[in-house]
């Protein structure tokens, strides 16, 4: 299972990470700070950097307890170590959207 760091932290813009599965474009990673949507809530995204590649996270869900992140580009081999970077304003427009839906409604 994939350690959701973004429930403890939702103002975490970088971290650390292992890759534990991958299927087609998609990765697992064993903690990850990217939200993968849900409830009408748009997913993050981001890049992955590990030695000698960088790739774009263009979608992040999750399936079986499990965060898989769709990248664009290379995949990373699996236990290779990768660090995630949120694209932050996205995160924090989508923060301020989620909080302002719930005082309308």
């Amino acid at each position: 299972m994939t350690e959701e760091l973004y429930q403890t932290d939702s103002y975490m813009l970088e971290f650390d990470a292992v890759v534990t599965g991958a299927d087609g474009q998609a990765i697992t990673l064993d903690r990850t700070a990217f939200y993968p949507g849900g409830g009408g809530q748009p997913c993050d995204s981001g890049t992955l950097t590990w030695t000698g590649g960088t790739a774009q996270v263009a979608q992040v869900k999750k399936q079986a307890g499990e965060i898989w992140h769709t990248l664009a580009g290379d995949l990373p081999p699996l236990g290779a170590r990768v660090r995630g970077l949120l694209d932050w304003e996205r995160r924090y427009r989508l923060m301020r959207t989620h909080t302002a839906l719930h005082i309308l409604c």
